[in-house]
């Protein structure tokens, strides 16, 4: 009989610490537990739930040979079978207490029963030691999660720059940007304008201030760049535009021939459209390089 409730015992201390017990089966623990009352500060199930718990084994890298060989070492020490039931015990927190036998029971049989299923809890504990050191050691090596350090920026258009703002960008990037003063040609002492032009980049704007505006329908402003290195007569066309208010403007000069050595600039209205050889009859501004 005694046998049966010590089964029983174990049997709910392990369902306990793994699975959880319903009240009835509580009521049944603590009966039992104040006829065994050696079992009351056990812990050994408990911490043989906790290690299983805890491991996990994901085994990606051997054991190494000194640890395997001291935790099988300790293994053989812990379980040889000359140790006594009291060395046994002396790894168990209730080692201490006195073991009180039942009434009807002898010493032998008492001693006898405990040490089997405390050396039982023991052993599951143990053997899950065992298995959270070898998960411990495997999972200490596992690869980081990748850490994106540099993530990929999206790169945002540029706005548009405005004329005026291309103008003064070419005139602070290029070496060799000139600026000069555009003039009517009546009088060269009147400013009209002035004029940024780069020959490297073969780049220019032209800025003009009270420019009167022209008729659309009818005529048009057109840019001339004399250069040294061909007939005056035919100077290279920079492109046409129109006025259409007595603001300042700023109009970009596009060469239609590459440009040496220039020599001058000038201003002429031209028919709609504008002329491949300008006869210089109607020169509104000019300028000297």
């Amino acid at each position: 009989m005694k046998d049966l409730q010590d089964n029983r015992l174990v049997e709910l201390l392990a369902d306990q610490s793994f699975f959880g017990l319903s009240a009835e089966e509580g009521m049944e623990l603590g009966q039992l537990k104040k006829r065994f009352p050696e079992w009351e500060n056990d812990f050994s199930l408990e911490l043989t739930a906790a290690a299983i718990g805890l491991a996990n084994l994901d085994v990606r890298e051997d054991l190494p040979a000194n640890l395997r060989a001291q935790v099988y070492a300790n293994a053989d020490e812990f379980f040889s079978e000359g140790a006594t039931d009291q060395e046994v015990f002396n790894f168990a927190p209730s080692a201490n207490k006195t073991i009180v036998s039942p009434p009807g029971a002898s010493v032998a049989e008492t001693t006898s029963g405990f040490s089997f299923w405390q050396n039982l809890g023991w052993a599951f504990a143990a053997v899950a030691g065992i298995a959270l050191a070898v998960n411990i050691w495997t999972t200490r090596f596992e690869k980081p999660s990748e850490v994106v350090k540099n993530p990929e920026t999206i790169q945002m258009p540029k706005p548009e720059l405005t004329t005026a703002q291309k103008r003064d960008e070419l005139l602070a990037s290029a070496k060799d940007a000139v600026q000069i003063s555009l003039t009517n040609p009546k009088n060269e002492k009147e400013i009209v304008g002035d004029m940024v032009w780069s020959n490297e980049k073969q780049r220019g704007y032209a800025r003009f201030r009270g420019l009167p505006a022209n008729d659309a329908a009818k005529e048009t402003y057109q840019v001339w760049i004399v250069d040294e290195t061909q007939d005056s007569k035919t100077p290279i066309s920079g492109g046409v535009f129109d006025v259409d208010g007595s603001g300042e403007i700023i109009v970009p000069i596009n060469a239609q021939l590459a440009v040496k050595k220039p020599k001058a600039v000038a201003i002429t209205k031209e028919k709609v459209g504008g002329v491949v050889v300008s006869k210089q009859e109607n020169v509104v501004a000019i300028a000297k390089v």
